[in-house]
């Protein structure tokens, strides 16, 4: 008679220790390098930790991604269905509260099901109805005013001086807020997402001026989204109109700034991608994809999902209430379907760097306006060279988000300034 063998028990995060981080994976110089090392040793889903002892796991397969992404039903976006929750396992000074609160949002981001779609509508609907020359025509203004602000010529950081503005105010400007407000946001947000000591009173004072904004625009009426927002008849109430601004505002935040950041760093260090654009043989769109490929600027998106059942995946059983992270950035690399070759992925959008399902980015158009925008006139107004070696170059000590702490660069005003690029 044959022996069947026994099967194996599948790992499951009860009891597991010295998980890495899940820090590790954005903060190397090698993007790829610990997802490898991850992936070798797990597979396509690894146990990770979000911060010490708060575990998860980490979703690193294309198809995986796709498969949980597209199923609400099973995997939850709705935090009240993380065990580490309603078991009552999470300090108060964790900064998963910024990413997962007992409390969520009154928005699509954190909703499911019909709830979600409602909530979804007037985002969608308020962006599709967005003009490109409006848009054009923000990040155009912004720009110029911090080309301005930086002087004819000197030394700069392009994170801190150009990626962490330029995004973040055309978004507000979008929304119609005045300058002094949306620099005081922007501040603010820069607090919320680096979880410093100031989060809790930033995260106040950007929902009272969200919500001071909202009631400002019904009573006077406006042409900027958030008017549109206001009039759409699928909002209950003003706090749902003002927690769904926020969500543009935190990808501005942190989306845009990382993916704003790692195309210049491309463009000025990657001689292959630099001889084609100053050849005028490639267009920043190309550069632009180049970057969602390769870096996928939030690498680790913080939009856990919550399974709502016991499932086995990959070998591991993942239990009720236990926390999943899609490994964007690992899954654009999944050896399954990516080819290797260094100009296949040119021109191709079918990574997930927007996310897949029904929780898709809505704004990866206007998004891809802004950021292209915002280069193309940094680029056409400066002549730029970067300061230090790109193997000098430090990473933001995020779970979530890739992109330098600096790019430090040398300028001055171009002779040629007000000429397009491309």
């Amino acid at each position: 008679m044959e022996r069947v063998a026994a099967r194996t028990a599948p790992v499951e995060l009860a009891g597991l220790k010295g998980l890495t981080p899940l820090s590790a994976t954005t903060g190397g110089a090698d993007s790829q390098e610990i997802y490898n090392v991850l992936r070798a040793r797990w597979g396509v889903v690894a146990p990770v930790d979000m911060e010490p002892g708060v575990p998860a796991w980490l979703v690193m397969g294309h198809a995986e991604i796709c498969d949980i992404a597209r199923d609400e039903a099973q995997f939850s976006r709705d935090p009240r269905n993380w065990r580490w929750h309603y078991d009552g396992l999470l300090s108060e000074r964790s900064a998963m509260l910024g990413i997962s609160p007992r409390e969520p949002r009154s928005s699509s981001y954190h909703s499911d099901g019909e709830k979600r779609r409602r909530l979804r509508e007037p985002l969608d609907d308020g962006l599709a109805a967005l003009s490109e020359k409006t848009v054009v025509a923000q990040v155009e203004e912004v720009s110029m005013r911090l080309i301005d602000e930086l002087g004819p010529s000197g030394e700069a950081d392009l994170v801190r001086d150009w990626s962490k503005k330029v995004g973040f105010l055309a978004v507000t400007a979008l929304f119609g807020f005045d300058q002094r407000t949306a620099d005081q946001m922007m501040v603010d947000s820069a607090h919320i997402m680096d979880h410093t000591g100031q989060a809790a009173e930033a995260r106040d004072r950007m929902g009272r001026n969200l919500m001071a904004h909202v009631r400002n625009r019904r009573a006077t009426g406006g042409a900027d989204l958030t008017s549109t927002f206001v009039r759409h008849k699928s909002f209950h109430d003003d706090r749902e109109v003002a927690d769904t601004m926020s969500l543009p505002l935190i990808a501005a935040s942190e989306f845009l700034t990382a993916w704003i950041a790692l195309t210049l760093r491309l463009l000025l260090t990657d001689k292959r991608f630099a001889a084609r654009w100053t050849g005028g043989r490639i267009a920043l769109d190309d550069a632009l994809d180049e970057v969602l490929w390769r870096e996928a600027p939030v690498a680790n998106p913080p939009l856990p999902r919550y399974a709502m059942q016991d499932v086995e995946l990959d070998g591991k059983l993942v239990r009720e209430g236990d926390a999943l992270i899609m490994a964007v950035a690992a899954a654009n690399q999944d050896p399954r379907v990516h080819t290797g070759d260094t100009w296949d992925e040119v021109g191709n959008r079918a990574h997930l760097a927007w996310g897949v399902g029904p929780h898709r980015c809505p704004a990866s158009r206007q998004a891809r306006i802004i950021a292209r925008v915002a280069i193309n006139r940094l680029l056409t107004e400066l002549d730029l060279e970067l300061a230090v070696e790109d193997h000098y170059l430090a990473w933001v000590p995020s779970p979530w988000v890739r992109h330098p702490q600096a790019l430090p660069v040398r300028y001055e005003r171009a002779r040629s300034s007000g000429t397009e690029v491309y």
